[in-house]
């Protein structure tokens, strides 16, 4: 079989062998995929929830690995969140992947968009094509999209996909609660035909029996990697067209820093260090607003520079500090920068620096 197609009659495209899949989260942990039947896996990397927003599955890492140990296909999936920026989401999903996972095209990668009694979601409507889009600009890679049947069908006429209907769909849509048996297509043929907008069913999660999300794909791997995607603000071409001169380089700008600001708060994360300032932080403070403590020197308030350079690590006493360097300006969105400051990039307010 293969994905089944929607419009004014329903059927069914030339396709490679169906494969069974499951998804997994920190729920499952890390499990054997072969012996529990699936030859493929989706992970959640991460998604919008908790009271920071920027929740990382900390078996990530594990689970890929497990797929890579058991050579079976492997894709990642975060789950959206309406209480924050799509924007600011997708760069959470980038991060989390990272360069080489994100921008892999043989990597398929979803936005899960849902509303449940527990996360507060309620979107205006735009939000997935707004996530796909930072994606794409961050990574030149489509996203694809999860969704059940009643936010697939538009929630009763509260959505209309219109604008992302060239994305795969991942389908949920459970013939019975804790289902473990694949019905087989007749009944789901009759649902997915009353889906509007999608052009496919690319994958269909059947049931959640057993422990296991379980999960139909259709036809070959790359069915979900291989779509036609338009984004509104498309990834600008960097190789001019053969016959036109290749343009100068532009001159590398560079920020420097000429106050003395507060420590806020010390982060450790991944056995480094990092230190927030609230004046430099772009709303909502995430990962990306973390400056590397490397730079930072440590001074009194009038800039004195300390000769004991160890912080006092949240312990309420006020601590200031200065950054000295010449940063690299990586990009600029109206009146935010981005610098790189010890081998990482960081978000901050451009009004807080120089740039020559």
């Amino acid at each position: 079989m293969a994905a089944f197609l929607f419009g004014t009659g329903l059927g069914v495209s030339d396709g490679h062998a169906d494969s069974y899949v499951t998804d997994v989260s920190s729920y499952q942990g890390v499990m054997n995929y072969k012996s529990n039947g699936f030859n493929g896996v989706i992970i959640k990397a991460g998604g919008g929830e908790g009271t920071t927003g920027n929740y990382v599955n900390p078996y990530v890492g594990a689970q890929q690995a497990e797929a890579r140990r058991e050579g079976i296909q492997h894709g990642f999936y975060y789950y959206l969140t309406s209480h924050l920026s799509p924007e600011q989401q997708a760069r959470q999903f980038y991060n989390i992947l990272g360069p080489e996972d994100a921008r892999n095209k043989d990597i398929p990668v979803f936005v899960d968009v849902e509303e449940n009694a527990w996360d507060g979601n309620h979107f205006r409507g735009d939000e997935p094509k707004r996530f796909m889009d930072a994606f794409y600009r961050l990574s030149g890679k489509k996203v694809n999209v999860y969704m059940n049947f009643e936010m697939a069908t538009g929630m009763h006429g509260r959505f209309e996909w219109s604008d992302i209907k060239d994305a795969k769909l991942w389908l949920a849509l459970y013939p019975s609660a804790n289902n473990t048996q694949y019905y087989g297509q007749a009944w789901a043929n009759q649902k997915f035909a009353q889906i509007p907008w999608f052009k496919t069913v690319d994958m269909w999660q059947y049931g959640d029996g057993g422990g296991f999300d379980r999960n139909m794909q259709y036809g070959d791997w790359k069915n979900l990697t291989g779509h036609k995607y338009t984004p509104s603000n498309p990834v600008p071409k960097t190789t001019p067209p053969a016959q036109k001169p290749k343009p100068k380089p532009a001159t590398q700008k560079y920020a420097t820093f000429n106050n003395v600001y507060v420590v806020n708060k010390w982060i450790k994360w991944n056995n480094k260090w990092y230190v927030t300032n609230n004046d430099f932080s772009i709303p909502i403070e995430d990962y990306n607003n973390w400056i590397p403590a490397g730079p930072v020197t440590l001074t009194d308030r009038y800039g004195h520079k300390l000769k004991n350079q160890l912080g006092q690590g949240n312990n309420g006493k006020m601590e200031f500090f200065t950054l000295n360097g010449k940063y690299k300006v990586l990009a600029q969105d109206g009146d935010n920068i981005k610098l790189e400051i010890g081998g990482e990039p960081v978000w901050l307010k451009s009004e807080f620096v120089k740039i020559k």
